[in-house]
């Protein structure tokens, strides 16, 4: 009896000196836990955008890497809504009318108001196409954050209601240049948002993908040209309702930013057509950056810009469609790192987010 209460209390003696490690490492995580929340402080970020084609992905992508954040991305074209029943489809049309309101416009801001009050205050929001959000959510998150901006990467005169919106942000950054001198906005491009891509052998010399609009005649001279020079290309719409053309290819579907990366991947120069109202450069031209691809553009802009070459940029108008067979004959000119890193999704975040 004696050995077994002398061993009952060895065990109890090893359970309580375990307790008091267990209870010192906890401590010890705790305080170092401190240390280092203390020492590298949290931003607390929020972003209120479309999907806007897959792009704003590999910002979200990024911004979750960095441990000094803390991110909350709503996505509004992601916001679940189905009418209920017939009768809502009846509300909403009364809705529309009455108050100018949707049901899913109205379900929109229920969901950002949620989602942000569950984690609010923050420091920093940043809003993306702030002309598709009700003025109640714009108040909203006026109210729940310390800072709060927002990014045009559209000329301002394409959605003309955003002029009457821009008193609820701090800074309003945009790309074009035209936009920043009249407004005062502060000025920053689009990015580099990949620049690995798999080789591939060249199945079609030119390639570019876009929505069907008003630039559509000008795609077709460009298609047209290209075909009298006997220069391969792939053109893809996206329409709604497929057209049949013989030299545009149409579709009902967005294409995903994967598979456009892979049409890029097999072909040696990008089209891109600038809007009307528009001086910034679009994504299309950091794409060509990114993957080291040639550029025919229309945005004579783009002259000035210090990655500008002209043995990989050519400049065309819709009364100038003349490109020289020896533009697709040369080999790509590498950009100089340090002028390629000024336009990587590093440094727009650094510039906007200061984190």
């Amino acid at each position: 009896d004696a050995a077994f209460f002398n061993h009952f209390v060895c065990i109890v003696d090893f359970f309580v000196h375990m307790g008091k490690c267990v209870a010192e490492i906890f401590t010890f995580v705790l305080v170092q836990g401190y240390k280092y929340s203390v020492m590298i402080k949290i931003k607390k970020i929020a972003i209120v955008s479309t999907n806007s084609f897959g792009y704003i992905n590999f910002l979200v992508q990024k911004l979750e890497a960095i441990e000094s954040v803390d991110l909350t991305f709503i996505n509004i074209d992601a916001v679940p809504f189905k009418y209920k029943n017939k009768w809502s489809r009846i509300e909403n049309f009364f809705s529309k009318i009455l108050f100018n309101k949707s049901l899913k416009e109205i379900n929109r801001t229920t969901f950002i108001k949620k989602t942000i009050a569950e984690k609010n205050p923050f420091d920093q929001i940043l809003v993306i196409r702030p002309d598709l959000l009700e003025l109640e959510a714009l108040e909203f998150l006026r109210a729940n954050g310390a800072e709060m901006n927002c990014y045009l990467f559209d000329g301002i005169e394409n959605f003309k209601y955003q002029k009457s919106i821009l008193g609820y942000f701090d800074t309003v950054f945009s790309y074009d240049k035209s936009d920043v001198a009249k407004y005062g906005f502060e000025f920053i491009t689009n990015y580099i948002y990949d620049d690995v891509i798999e080789n591939s052998n060249t199945e079609f010399s030119v390639f570019t993908i876009c929505s069907y609009d008003k630039r559509f005649q000008f795609l077709e001279k460009i298609a047209n040209q290209l075909s009298k020079m006997d220069v391969s290309f792939r053109f893809i719409v996206k329409k709604d309702k497929v057209l049949q053309h013989q030299l545009i290819q149409f579709s009902p579907h967005y294409i995903s930013l994967e598979k456009v990366k892979e049409l890029i991947s097999k072909s040696d120069v990008l089209v891109d057509i600038q809007k009307k109202n528009q001086i910034g450069l679009s994504f299309r031209v950091f794409e060509a950056l990114g993957f080291k691809k040639k550029l025919i553009t229309n945005n004579a802009d783009i002259v000035n810009y210090d990655f500008y070459n002209e043995n990989n940029i050519f400049v065309i108008s819709e009364d100038n469609l003349e490109i020289p067979k020896s533009f697709f004959e040369s080999e790509y000119s590498d950009v100089p790192a340090e002028i390629l890193s000024q336009y990587k999704l590093k440094n727009w975040i650094s510039q906007v987010f200061k984190v």
